[in-house]
């Protein structure tokens, strides 16, 4: 498995003060380190994890400060959501959509099950899509 270097923040939406964050200042997941400035403005953590994927690793972050800290970093540092740029920064991109998602739906009264459901939902189009299948098939 490869290292991946790892930032994740919460972007401030909503707001929480200094105490909603003290567990994971206090103990950041081993490889870690916390800030309350990450990228200058925002509560956050920077370090590495092993993985299969850059994907992974964020989801294994993410679930580790969860389940650990009770706080959800939302923010995987994606700008431009819509830009695909290359196959590591499109796993960070759709780490951060799905960050964002789950953070969002709470605010919508919707359920991590609603969101897992959707996806099941359009699982059945999904094997359809990739960088060998998006190819337009030949016209006859």
């Amino acid at each position: 498995m490869a290292e991946y270097t790892v930032t994740l923040i919460h972007d401030n939406w909503p707001a929480k003060d200094a105490a909603h964050f003290a567990p994971l200042a206090a103990d950041p997941p081993a490889g870690f380190t916390f800030s309350y400035k990450t990228w200058d403005y925002y509560p956050g953590i920077t370090g590495s994890r092993e993985a299969p994927s850059r994907f992974h690793a964020i989801a294994d972050v993410v679930s580790e400060v969860s389940r650990t800290t009770g706080v959800l970093l939302n923010d995987a540092g994606i700008e431009k959501t819509g830009e695909w740029i290359d196959h590591e920064t499109n796993q960070r991109t759709v780490a951060h959509l799905l960050l964002m998602a789950a953070h969002r739906a709470a605010y919508c009264g919707l359920t991590i099950g609603d969101l897992t459901d959707f996806l099941r939902a359009v699982e059945p189009s999904h094997g359809r899509a990739g960088r060998v299948t998006d190819r337009r098939p030949a016209q006859a």
